[in-house]
């Protein structure tokens, strides 16, 4: 075991000499110490791992080689910068949501997607307890693609309604289709992870009345007698569509994602290039 850990830990270049004595402490389940090439890495991985940092040295041991580490390292890289330019300090997070998202970001190698991870994992250090701990299973089941597009579909409602969407806001058609860049079936699985809502409606066209006849009051513009109604309901078209929005839970898993943010100002008049289609027109669900 020493000798094959050994042929991985050769290190080649300056930058790979920082990785060994992390991936050391890792694999054999002691505390990241600080002090050493990567030392604000390792102080931060103390601080959001907290008192249960040697248990988790362990799970690594026995679970991850060595690119997952790395990948591991590359997020809490991304996850610390994104603290230093919030102006925030790590906190401890707790294990039932830390230990998810190491387990899954440690395998992710899409770049983009790591810094989704480095998002929840610095928006878990300061939320704390109220985190939702569903958000490392949601991300987890998005692909790239899916992911760039609900990040990129938030920023083109954000500059459409010149403020950040909510649940009420309406998506435009043609932004959850393959018109606007959007993933394959997409909107089945954003439906499916609880990511948006749709709401039904259904559009009348009035059919056009015949006359009918009233034993009483003789001939009634309208459908006055069985026949009449019969082909009144033959003539009556229906059309049902409906409107697809944001979830609540999507909303707050989006920012979620992109960690913790200083107060800015929202983009003033969105350019032609950056609103949103518009879309075929859909049923009213008034």
């Amino acid at each position: 075991m020493e000798e094959r850990w050994r042929r991985y830990a050769v290190p080649r270049s300056p930058r790979q000499r920082q990785y060994p004595a992390i991936l050391t402490g890792i694999m054999d389940g002691t505390e990241l110490q600080p002090g050493g090439p990567l030392a604000h890495i390792t102080d931060l991985v103390n601080k959001l791992l907290g008192p249960a940092c040697a248990e988790i040295g362990a799970i690594f041991g026995d679970s991850l080689k060595v690119h997952r580490t790395k990948n591991f390292i590359r997020v809490t890289e991304k996850t610390n910068r994104m603290l230093e330019d919030a102006d925030l300090e790590p906190n401890s997070v707790p294990s039932r949501v830390l230990l998810p998202i190491m387990d899954a970001c440690s395998a992710e190698d899409d770049d983009d997607l790591q810094e989704r991870w480095a998002g929840l994992l610095a928006t878990a250090s300061q939320e704390g307890d109220s985190f939702s701990p569903s958000f490392a299973e949601t991300l987890k089941q998005l692909t790239p693609d899916e992911a760039k597009h609900l990040s990129r579909l938030y920023d083109r409602l954000t500059r459409y309604f010149k403020r950040p969407p909510t649940e009420s806001d309406s998506i435009p058609y043609v932004e959850l289709t393959t018109v606007t860049g959007g993933p394959r079936g997409g909107s089945e699985t954003y439906l499916r992870l609880g990511l948006i809502w749709r709401e039904y409606g259904a559009d009348f066209e009035k059919p056009t009345l015949v006359y009918g006849f009233d034993s009483e009051s003789g001939p009634v513009d309208g459908p006055g007698m069985l026949g009449d109604i019969e082909e009144a309901f033959k003539q009556l078209k229906v059309e049902v569509g409906y409107k697809s929005h944001l979830t609540e839970y999507s909303l707050r898993f989006l920012k979620a994602c992109r960690g913790p943010q200083k107060e800015e100002e929202t983009s003033a008049e969105p350019s032609e290039s950056q609103t949103p289609l518009a879309s075929k027109k859909p049923p009213s669900a008034s």
